[in-house]
């Protein structure tokens, strides 16, 4: 097992562990957005195919948008009365 992969899998863990821990949800996303992206860069570097690199980064991209949502989301429910 290289490098990325035992750094992406720390990243899953640690996001699902935080899921458990009410960790708030943009942190959660950004951990799997993070895990996502050196899921793709092993892909990339051992030559595993376009395919695995693309679906990651495609999947990265969802992650990351979701996080972005959840943090404009958060900052519209302060500014609320």
């Amino acid at each position: 097992m290289s490098a990325t992969s035992m750094a992406a899998v720390a990243a899953a863990a640690a996001a699902v562990i935080g899921l458990f821990s009410h960790m708030p949800s943009r942190w959660f996303f950004g951990l799997l957005t993070l895990a996502s992206l050196l899921v793709g860069l092993d892909a990339a570097l051992r030559g595993l195919g376009d395919n695995w690199v693309l679906l990651s980064l495609v999947t990265a991209a969802g992650l990351a948008g979701a996080a972005l949502h959840d943090v404009c989301t958060a900052g519209r429910r302060r500014r609320t009365p």
